[in-house]
């Protein structure tokens, strides 16, 4: 079954501003029909390749679409590979981002930065990285190798839970305490936080993904912890991030889910296919509702709603980030820094996927296109 089925909706409205020279879809990785190739025809030194988190994979692969579709025509095109193969869902698959460049398809942000910092070079031009930019859920991080790296400020994002129905979990909010014990797996009855009597089923997204390492960070708790817990229970699967399908249906589970992401399936642009497979978003802590609409160019949009990232959801939120190399090129910066191709059109770009932008001002504590 294709887990990323390219959508043929088209984004109500498209700036024109963005001078493009075509209006077709989003797509999933460069080449739709053949995942985990190059744009055909392309050298590795007319590519920028980006992998890494699934959050905002198919948002990056409109901005792709856009920037590529610029007249005149840029001198490097953007080629951004999703989290899992588009069209089979398969995780771990060997992708080509270049042509001489062979890698294994980072499933998530911290596999991604990973990658980025392996500093593969292609067979073909070995004056050319196999990895360019990095799709970052998560902020740069401490390790020595990041210090080589700046994020780029994106947009905003929270990360919650997605249940399905109100069969077992309660329609009252979660505490980030009982979702920490949830996912240790010291809480296993629905019943003991306010629901229905039957067991808890975690689903936990692979560890490579930043947004169960953030998660989990929010509930006060870590992947040691939770694996210690919960390790041998018959009530914890396997899931993927922001994929309510990878629960089957199951009115007992839980999963992590990026509260932008979850938005995007609602809203359908270009690239998203509606994954929710019946779940919603839940509360945490306060009745603050996780996402608003927006009205962009006369169509509404579910997107984050910015109120849940304060007050008791505080910890809930994060910035999404695009990670280059401190010494990449200037073109490559260009699409991400302030003022930049991005930050020019980000209303357009971001609010459809359901990001909320964080402004121009660069005396706010944050906003687009802010380094760290």
């Amino acid at each position: 079954m294709n887990r990323r089925l390219v959508s043929v909706l088209a984004v109500a409205g498209a700036a024109a501003s963005l001078a493009l020279a075509g209006t077709g879809a989003a797509t999933a990785d460069p080449v739709p029909g053949q995942p985990g190739t190059p744009p055909a025809g392309k050298t590795a030194a007319q590519i920028y390749s980006a992998v890494g988190a699934d959050a905002f994979a198919e948002l990056t692969n409109n901005l792709a679409d856009k920037y590529n579709a610029q007249s005149p025509a840029p001198t490097r095109v953007i080629a951004s590979y999703d989290a899992i193969n588009p069209v089979t869902g398969a995780a771990g698959e060997n992708i080509t981002t270049k042509p001489g460049c062979t890698v294994a398809r980072p499933n998530g942000a911290n596999a991604g930065v990973t990658a980025i910092t392996l500093n593969q070079k292609s067979t073909v031009d070995p004056s050319e990285y196999c990895v360019d930019f990095v799709r970052s859920s998560r902020a740069k991080g401490t390790a020595a190798a990041e210090a080589n790296l700046t994020f780029y400020a994106q947009s905003r994002d929270a990360v919650s839970y997605g249940v399905i129905g109100n069969a077992y979990a309660p329609t009252t909010p979660l505490t980030t305490t009982q979702l920490k014990d949830i996912f240790e797996c010291t809480t296993t009855d629905w019943s003991e936080v306010g629901g229905q009597a039957g067991d808890i089923h975690v689903y936990l997204p692979p560890a490579s993904a930043a947004t169960l390492t953030f998660f989990l960070q929010a509930i006060g708790t870590n992947l040691n912890n939770v694996q210690a817990g919960c390790a041998g229970l018959p009530t914890v699967f396997d899931g993927q991030q922001n994929d309510g399908e990878s629960m089957a249906g199951d009115p007992q589970g839980i999963l992590p889910y990026a509260v932008t992401k979850w938005a995007a399936q609602v809203n359908e642009p270009p690239g998203i296919q509606d994954l929710r497979g019946g779940a919603h978003i839940g509360f945490v802590n306060t009745m603050t509702a996780p996402t608003t609409t927006s009205t962009l160019n006369g169509v509404t949009y579910q997107v984050l709603n910015p109120a849940f990232t304060t007050g008791g959801s505080a910890s809930f939120g994060r910035i999404f980030f695009n990670a280059v190399r401190n010494d990449a090129p200037d073109g490559l910066k260009s699409i991400f820094k302030a003022g930049g191709f991005l930050c020019q059109h980000a209303d357009e770009l971001l609010i459809p996927f359901g990001n909320t932008p964080l402004g121009d001002d660069t005396s706010a504590s944050r906003y687009c296109g802010q380094p760290s």
